[in-house]
């Protein structure tokens, strides 16, 4: 028989592996699966995100409105609930107690008087009918030899009983029966006597009367949920119509705002959340003044800027126009001037061109890792020619070699910027020193010079555009007074800072900190 059942078993593996080679292959084999042509990864995403949106097309109001009657009538429900099903589950524990109790008693007088069979000339009979009737139940007391020698009923009265929780009381397998069976609190006790069991004492008591109460108590509780929830759905709507008064009103001064009032302030009263959200606003709106303002400054600068070589080369233009003389040298003069002012006009159009690309929000970043020192030094070798002109003498310090993540154009810009304002606005036979240092995150480049230094009043302003401390000396050095606003707009697109230490008279420190690895920020789906 082990043989044959080894025999079999093979069989069977074999059917198995084969059922799981069809399950998984079915499984694998994408072509059985029943699914649309149209069926697409991106479209699903796609609906899924327009069914997101739709959650936020409702009104804050409707939302607090709905969200707030679910929440309020899932409590009510839920705590009316718990409450009468706690009544119930405590009128049923004390029913349960007066039972035991009722029939403790009965058991005891029972057993200490031990007349089973003459419970019509004794209290104990009465007792029994007045017990049963209290708690709207039935008691039983059986003789040793399992006959019912009273029923309060007196249905069963010398009939006997066959039940195996009576059998194992009379036994003394277990000392008493204490449950819940059907509706019912049955209670088993034994009846003592001289220490010896002579019979038991069967006490029930039905808990129907606790329902059907229970269930009056069910429908009030759904009168009063109502009536709650009514009163809720009346003042709820007129809580969420005052919370949202003021977002209205908020937004219907933002729409006349951008109709065109932009003096116009959103006035800030009202809840913490939209006295926030009417100063932010106003600080925006403060914000935008601002920018128009340095926008028409700036145009205004650009203009006058433009402007003045232009009106220089139409003054010596028209010098040589009316000049009759022959004097050759008088006209090269006025030529090289003219040829001086196209240069300025030149270098100014391309500064402020260079000043656009850098800016941050216009700025394409092409970064590579690139050694910062060998960077500086090629323009500290590009600027020499300028500061031996002056006898400025230049001194580099490299405390660690450092290699980071920067776009080369733009950073060859900035620092060529801050270097050659050092040399030029320098006294001579000054100095400038150049520092390289990093830590783990940033390195950092510090610029020093022993200048004329910047006033205070000024320092706030040197990286405006157009803005020259010197505008004499801005002149004479060919200063357009853009380099130090496209130096800091290029360290700012590096995700860099860059700080200014000046006392007049002493020199001037610019530090600029630039962070090594340039982080790339991920797209959201």
């Amino acid at each position: 028989m082990k043989k044959r059942q080894e025999a079999q078993q093979p069989e069977k593996n074999k059917k198995t592996e084969e059922n799981s080679t069809e399950i998984l292959n079915e499984i694998a084999d994408p072509s059985g699966m029943d699914l649309d042509e149209d069926f697409d990864i991106k479209k699903g995403k796609e609906k899924r995100k327009k069914k997101k949106h739709r959650f936020y097309r409702v009104s804050i109001k409707t939302f607090i409105f709905i969200s707030t009657i679910i929440v309020l009538v899932v409590c009510m429900g839920l705590f009316s609930i718990g409450i009468v099903r706690s009544l119930k589950k405590s009128e049923v524990k004390d029913l349960q107690q007066d039972i035991y109790i009722n029939a403790c008693s009965l058991a005891d007088q029972i057993g200490r008087e031990n007349k089973l069979s003459s419970f019509e000339d004794s209290s104990v009979g009465s007792d029994i009918d007045v017990f049963a009737q209290s708690q709207k139940g039935r008691i039983l007391v059986i003789g040793s030899d399992y006959r019912i020698v009273k029923d309060s009923y007196n249905f069963k009265d010398g009939s006997y009983i066959i039940s195996r929780d009576v059998f194992d009381v009379m036994k003394g397998s277990i000392n008493e029966v204490n449950r819940i069976v059907d509706g019912y609190v049955e209670v088993i006790l034994p009846l003592r006597f001289s220490g010896r069991i002579v019979g038991v004492l069967i006490s029930t008591g039905s808990i129907t009367q606790i329902n059907i109460e229970n269930k009056k108590l069910y429908t009030r509780s759904l009168f009063v949920v109502i009536a709650v929830i009514a009163l809720g759905v009346v003042s709820l709507m007129l809580v969420a119509g005052f919370s949202v008064k003021e977002l209205n009103r908020i937004n219907k001064q933002i729409y006349e705002i951008s109709e065109g009032d932009f003096q116009n302030r959103l006035k800030v009263r009202g809840f913490k959340e939209t006295r926030y959200l009417a100063e932010n606003y106003n600080a925006v709106l403060q914000k935008l003044d601002s920018i128009d303002g340095t926008r028409q400054e700036f145009v205004s600068n650009v203009s006058h800027e433009l402007k003045t070589p232009i009106t220089s080369m139409k003054v010596l233009a028209e010098s040589i126009q009316q000049n009759d003389s022959d004097d050759i040298g008088m006209y090269r003069e006025f030529m090289s001037d003219i040829v001086e002012e196209l240069d300025r006009e030149t270098k100014m159009i391309n500064d402020l061109l260079t000043l656009v690309k850098t800016d941050r929000q216009n700025a394409v970043m092409n970064y590579e890792e690139k050694s910062i020192n060998e960077l500086l030094e090629v323009i500290i070798k590009r600027v020499t020619p300028i500061a031996d002109k002056r006898g400025v003498k230049l001194i580099y310090e490299s405390y660690r070699d450092v290699t980071a993540d920067v776009d080369e154009v733009k950073l060859s810009l900035a620092l060529s910027n801050l270097i050659e304002n050092a040399v030029k606005y320098n006294v001579d036979n000054g100095w400038v020193k150049i520092s390289l240092n990093a830590d783990v995150k940033s390195f950092y480049i510090k610029v020093a010079d022993s200048g004329v230094g910047i006033p205070d009043d000024a320092k706030d302003k040197v990286f405006d555009r157009f803005y020259r401390v010197d505008k004499a000396r801005s002149r004479d050095t060919g200063g357009t007074g853009l380099g130090l606003a496209i130096a800091r707009n290029a360290i700012i697109s590096h995700d860099g800072t860059i700080r200014l230490y000046s006392e007049q008279g002493k020199g001037t420190t610019f530090t600029v900190r630039i962070p090594i690895k340039h982080e790339v920020e991920e797209e959201e789906e």
